[in-house]
């Protein structure tokens, strides 16, 4: 792209958007969260320079990835009966008043909401399916037409009206809704019995089916840019099936959802916590453009070792506290962009603060007005 010299306003906040991740930080118990994000006044809007990065064309700036307070716009409306059972509603309507931690979801599943966890699991001990090579005997694909698509399409629109990347968010991916259906211990025996082994694959053909068929729904009423997909492949010492498991039983179903994305001019997120460094390559194999690795994994081995692959690596933390003095956080804003600025690697911290995130900016814009510089002799 051509050179747009930097100017200091760019710093200045242009407008005030609703945060949508406003109630998950309320569950989780953090009150005085704020109610609205800042919009900067960047001379390439970014969800355009996110497309730029995504594309591996030349971005005016370094985007920035997560839940909150950076380029991405997370959508994840009520629409969906998951989003709401799990405490994740992100959209442009009243914040939902809940009164129980115990509701129902997609394929009549009770959640529970565990607050000092953040998050929500299905109550176990009685699964849904105990084989699945007869899964049709007791549960079928939900009925997207019942959905109130009329709503979600009207009560949205002043929400996604912001140049932000607005991400729809999904849950859950193949592996977490056969653990749903499941329990755990169902759901890791279910991978590795021949017996099982036809039925899951009808089972995870149809469910990609119902899952592009959602994106496509949405994406017709809804101004949307990308998908996100939670689906948990690992725990904290490592993942929970192997490569070649990865590989045979999610892999193909995955890239039939991210090649539908990719169509619709879309790119994909996969949310997948875990010290997930040995399915790297599935992720790739599935057409996965961005994976924000937890901190328990090697960010810098990975973005060397993937440096040329089309995937994108989000980093959630940088090394200096955000109660530091504001040079020292300047520094480390220097020390990190240094360490990163020519891999596939972008900021999606949780401990943030205004001056890491101008200080990166502003590196940027200057980093990449000199390569663009040099391109054009």
């Amino acid at each position: 792209m051509s050179v747009i010299p930097f100017h200091e306003s760019e710093l200045n906040i242009k407008k005030m958007h609703k945060c949508g991740g406003l109630e998950m930080m309320r569950a989780m118990g953090i009150s005085d969260f704020p109610e609205m994000e800042p919009i900067f006044q960047r001379p390439v809007p970014e969800k355009e320079n996110l497309k730029l990065w995504f594309d591996r064309k030349q971005p005016c700036y370094l985007p920035t990835v997560g839940w909150v307070m950076c380029d991405v716009n997370v959508f994840r409306p009520r629409i969906h009966p998951d989003n709401v059972a799990c405490h994740l509603i992100f959209d442009g309507e009243p914040l939902y008043e809940y009164t129980t931690n115990q509701m129902p979801g997609f394929f009549d599943l009770n959640w529970v909401y565990v607050p000092v966890a953040g998050g929500s699991t299905v109550a176990p001990g009685k699964p849904k399916i105990e084989d699945m090579s007869e899964w049709e005997k007791y549960i079928s694909m939900p009925d997207l037409d019942a959905l109130d698509w009329d709503r979600c399409e009207n009560n949205n629109k002043d929400y996604l009206d912001t140049p932000q990347h607005n991400q729809l968010g999904i849950l859950s991916g193949f592996w977490e809704r056969l653990m749903s259906l499941m329990d755990v211990e169902g759901a890791a025996v279910a991978l590795i019995d021949e017996d099982q082994s036809e039925g899951l694959h009808r089972f995870f053909d149809q469910y990609a089916d119902f899952l592009i068929d959602y994106i496509t729904r949405m994406k017709k009423i809804c101004d949307i840019d990308g998908v996100l997909i939670h689906d948990d492949w690992g725990h904290q010492n490592g993942a929970f099936f192997s490569l070649d498991t990865a590989m045979e039983m999610f892999v193909p179903y995955l890239k039939r959802v991210t090649d539908a994305v990719h169509k619709l001019g879309m790119y994909f997120e996969l949310h997948s916590c875990g010290k997930n460094e040995t399915l790297v390559p599935a992720y790739i194999a599935a057409g996965v453009d961005l994976w924000c690795p937890q901190v328990i994994n090697d960010v810098k081995m990975l973005a060397e070792k993937y440096k040329d692959a089309p995937i994108t690596f989000g980093m959630q933390g940088i090394d200096v506290s955000a109660d530091a003095a504001e040079e020292e956080q300047r520094q480390a804003a220097v020390s990190w962009f240094e360490t990163y600025k020519d891999y596939r690697v972008v900021p999606a911290f949780m401990n943030s603060t205004p001056t890491i995130a101008a200080t990166l900016y502003k590196l940027s814009r200057e980093y990449y007005n000199r390569k663009n510089q040099m391109s054009e002799f």
